[in-house]
């Protein structure tokens, strides 16, 4: 079980692959993007794109899906207040096969909730040549491991993982 305390500037996880295929891209884009490029292989044959390729959305709900299978599921996660820099590098086409990773990139203890932190980790998709084709950072929020009595009542932070707050860099540049 991962909580607040066990994510460091610099720790990276890898979350497992997904392969994207033409049903799916489809079926997405008819039901939430319905622009073109994402919904009739002719008329995205014609665009710019060469071809039919997957709405940032879903694209974006692939890592999710990596990052909730690969990490979440097994942590003290209870939420996010949100994601920054949000980024499609690279068209998503039918085939690909995406690799998930993050690396943590800020934890703080949260100022209004002391029984929470916030890490941010650098979210990524990467293609099987390894180019980068989406990335963010998120905010998510974990709670802290707490030292419990013989009742289950919260009594401190635990002292063998007291987890500092950790500068948050102002920009990350992945190596």
């Amino acid at each position: 079980m991962y909580f607040f305390e066990d994510f460091k500037p610099g720790d990276a996880f890898e979350l497992g692959t997904v392969t994207v295929t033409a049903d799916e891209i489809v079926a997405f884009g008819e039901r939430y993007d319905p622009q073109p490029f994402h919904v009739d292989p002719e008329l995205a044959a014609a665009s710019p794109y060469g071809g039919l390729i997957a709405s940032g959305w879903q694209t974006a709900g692939l890592f999710m899906r990596r990052y909730v299978d690969g990490l979440l599921a097994d942590s003290a996660c209870v939420g996010s207040p949100g994601v920054d820099e949000i980024r499609y590098h690279r068209p998503v086409r039918p085939g690909d096969v995406l690799t998930a990773r993050v690396r943590v990139v800020g934890a703080a203890p949260s100022l209004g909730r002391p029984s929470t932190g916030i890490v941010q980790p650098r979210c990524e998709l990467t293609d099987s040549e390894g180019r980068l084709v989406f990335s963010m950072i998120l905010h998510s929020i974990f709670e802290r491991r707490l030292t419990r009595n013989g009742g289950g009542t919260p009594l401190s932070v635990d002292p063998v993982h007291p987890g500092p707050a950790q500068p948050v860099p102002a920009a990350w540049t992945p190596a």
